[in-house]
């Protein structure tokens, strides 16, 4: 799908970069650039930069970059045309109706009939929960109290044990055997000689995406049997990594705080409870994905996790990842190692809002939860104790909040609330020396790598980058070159490809923005090397300086290709006219 790249700039012009990525990563500025915890590789010292000036990311530790649509498909998982309509509906510009190439349209049908499928499977396994093969379900369903209104709601189902049940269904309505495959519904035999039904003898629960439309389903065995809970297979349409339970209910709810637990009954029942801002992760711990996912609908999230060691354990894992992501996080546990589902049955809607209300700050949460590992009652255990909590206040942005928890601390231990804001702010310190000296170490690491790995060809691919970043910083060196430079010059198919967009961008705009040319690229893994031209600025240099290095680059350039040529050059007559060549090099000099 192409749109006009006049449409294309204007959507980037309006989505500030800096604006964009900060809805999703929290960023600091320092000096000109903004850093943040990198969210596409783990790690605890910043080295994802963002460019304002120039519109791009760039990190230090992963290398990923690009300009604001890169941002969007990496953390989205789209591909360009989505981006560009997420961007455009985020700055509320109408998009022109694009040309689908046969391939686009071919992906695009084989999606409408996916979510067809599942609707249709969704529909089969509500019937058949309605049946007599589902009378064992159904009485499931009564001993966990969950009422016919809400089972009609979220689409509840079951999977008779019968091995080709829902395949049968999903052939008499007109679906190919290779559709069903690419579901995930219906699977091959072990033997190889045909297929079967993937879900059989279980409680469906149909997975929905935030617009309402199903994209997969979690299964839960009816007596025995492993696994208990069984998830559809990644799929186009579904991943487990990226969906999350309950969703488009929560949604719908439109509030902007949202209760986080750990499974689909107790989703269920919470909503069922009136608790309708509710969601689960699907039996997979809490990551980046769903932290993005849950950035679009909500500021603040409590989370509900089982009160056992397994559920303290996962909400512990969550918190740095919802609180890398902007969140503003409470924490509250159900007492007596009882799940939420069990409370509510138990003790009711009222009792449960207490614990709502009575959620702690996650700071309080982590203090608590290593208060326990102490005895305050021994002086050691007092210093080891408040010398951890003084580890936890010091990731705190907020210097209010670090009083105020410094002040508890003070409290709990009887240690003195000076020495324990004095060993915050040591902490606080040294961890911004230690960014700005692990941003520059991995500056000058980056440089290094790629100075050894193409020192063997003298800088070839440094060359190369050197002559597209001088060109487009200044029309008359491209104009010089444009002359002087053939595709067969450049080692890197998209280093040429660049080097024509700088030219289109010079003749049609009059300038080179670098996050309008990474626009020329709607590939992530082309915008990587585009934004890697501009994102170590190169030193400025007096134009005698400027013209040798441009003369050296370009010479390095063709002797490289002549070098090529001769090696493969299969005549006489071949290699003395490229050894000619060569020796004429010389005598090139190109004036800027």
């Amino acid at each position: 799908m192409r749109y006009p790249r006049e449409i294309v700039e204007e959507v980037r012009l309006q989505n500030d970069i800096v604006e964009v990525i900060s809805q999703y990563v929290p960023l600091k500025k320092k000096g000109g650039t903004y850093f943040g915890l990198c969210p596409f590789h783990n790690e605890k010292t910043p080295s994802f930069s963002v460019n304002s000036e120039k519109q791009f990311y760039y990190c230090f530790g992963c290398g990923a970059a690009g300009n604001v649509f890169g941002f969007v498909m990496e953390m989205e998982n789209c591909d360009f045309p989505e981006a560009l309509k997420k961007l455009a509906e985020r700055v509320h510009i109408a998009l022109p109706e694009p040309e689908k190439s046969g391939q686009a349209l071919a992906a695009e049908q084989l999606k409408a009939r996916l979510f067809e499928i599942h609707s249709v499977a969704g529909r089969f396994y509500h019937e058949v929960l309605q049946s007599e093969e589902g009378a064992v379900a159904r009485s499931y369903m009564e001993g966990r109290k969950l009422q016919p209104n809400i089972s009609r709601k979220f689409g509840l189902g079951y999977a008779p044990e019968r091995r080709n049940a829902l395949m049968e269904h999903l052939r008499e309505k007109g679906y190919s055997i290779q559709d069903m495959l690419q579901s995930g519904l219906v699977i091959e035999n072990k033997e190889k000689n045909g297929y079967h039904d993937r879900f059989r003898g279980r409680l469906m629960f149909p997975i929905f995406d935030p617009q309402g439309r199903v994209v997969g389903f979690g299964g839960r065995i009816i007596g025995k049997g492993e696994p208990k809970y069984l998830n559809s297979p990644e799929t186009i349409l579904f991943s487990k990594s990226r969906n999350l339970y309950g969703l488009n209910f929560a949604r719908a709810a439109r509030k902007k705080e949202l209760i986080l637990v750990e499974g689909y009954m107790d989703m269920i029942s919470l909503y069922q409870a009136g608790f309708h801002n509710v969601v689960a992760a699907l039996g997979t711990a809490f990551n980046q994905e769903h932290a993005r996912a849950l950035k679009k609908f909500a500021e603040d999230i409590i989370l509900l996790y089982d009160s056992d060691e397994a559920g303290t354990n996962a909400a512990l894992r969550a918190i740095p990842v919802l609180t890398a992501n902007g969140f503003r996080v409470r924490v509250t546990q159900v007492p007596d190692g009882k799940d939420p589902d069990d409370f509510i049955k138990q003790n009711g809607a009222v009792e449960f809002s207490k614990l709502l209300v009575n959620a702690v700050h996650y700071i309080s949460f982590e203090i608590a939860c290593i208060q326990k590992k102490y005895n305050l009652e021994n002086p050691e255990h007092r210093v080891r104790f408040a010398t951890e909590a003084a580890d936890i206040l010091s990731k705190l942005d907020n210097a209010i909040e670090r009083n105020v928890y410094a002040g508890e601390v003070s409290r709990m231990t009887g240690v003195e609330e000076g020495a324990i804001r004095s060993e915050i702010d040591k902490r606080v310190q040294k961890e911004d020396i230690a960014f700005q000296n692990e941003a520059e170490k991995r500056r000058q690491m980056n440089q290094k790598a790629s100075n050894v790995v193409h020192h063997r060809e003298k800088g070839l691919m440094e060359a190369q980058r050197s002559i597209l970043y001088y060109c487009a910083s200044e029309q008359k060196i491209y104009e010089k070159l444009v002359s002087v430079l053939e595709k067969e010059d450049f080692t890197e198919e998209i280093y040429y490809r660049v080097f024509q967009a700088i030219g289109q961008l010079w003749r049609d705009v009059g300038n080179v923005f670098p996050a309008e040319l990474v626009s020329f690229f709607e590939n992530g893994a082309e915008q990587k090397p585009v934004t890697e031209i501009f994102a170590i600025q190169l030193p400025a240099q007096s134009k005698e300086d400027l013209q040798k290095a441009m003369n050296e680059a370009v010479k390095l350039l063709k002797r490289t290709k002549i070098d090529k040529l001769t090696a493969a050059a299969a005549t006489v007559e071949e290699i003395q006219r490229l050894v000619e060549a060569k020796r004429m090099l010389d005598s090139l000099y190109i004036t800027i």
